[in-house]
């Protein structure tokens, strides 16, 4: 988990820091404190804004 780099689900291009995505994602059906990055690592797809914007056409 250390140094991974999450990927847009639909192109593979690695997301960036500060980059604007959007995610896909189940709601939690726990409550708690936890640390983000690592719950969406695991929980979440990402999609680029490039590819979001292709796709909502």
């Amino acid at each position: 988990m250390f140094g991974t780099k999450e990927q847009c689900s639909v192109c593979q291009k690695e997301i960036q820091p500060n980059e604007e995505v959007w995610t896909r994602m189940k709601y939690p059906s726990k409550r708690g404190m936890t640390e983000i990055k690592a719950f969406l690592h695991q929980e979440a797809q990402f999609v680029c804004m490039d590819c979001f914007e292709k796709t909502k056409k």
